[in-house]
């Protein structure tokens, strides 16, 4: 396993590929909240993509978008992102752990392609 901390210069720049590289990919996103567990936001639903708001001069909030249904979509936010971390599996998968300067961690998991 590959694992490394995207510098926050790179942010825009990483999940602008990352988007590009992995849309319609099987996602999980899953929000790991110390008090109440881990908790499933989505599950298997092919990515849509991933963006910023960048009012100021960093940026404030990432959304991830995920699904292909109104009735299968899911929109996620998290405000005042601190540290990306990137792990890539032997096995193609990569797991984006996103952390906030307060709340949970989020864990965007992209699946292997199956073959």
């Amino acid at each position: 396993m590959q694992t490394r901390t995207i510098p926050e210069d790179q942010w825009i720049e990483y999940f602008d590929c990352f988007s590009r590289d992995h849309l319609g990919c099987a996602v999980t996103i899953e929000v790991l909240d110390r008090e109440s567990g881990p908790q499933h936001i989505a599950q298997d639903l092919p990515l849509q993509g991933i963006s910023f708001d960048t009012k100021g001069t960093r940026p404030t909030s990432i959304e991830i978008a995920a699904g292909d249904r109104p009735d299968r979509h899911v929109s996620h936010l998290i405000d005042m992102p601190l540290h990306i971390r990137e792990a890539q599996e032997d096995n193609g998968s990569v797991d984006v752990q996103i952390e906030p300067a307060t709340g949970p961690v989020t864990l965007l998991h992209v699946h292997a392609p199956r073959h």
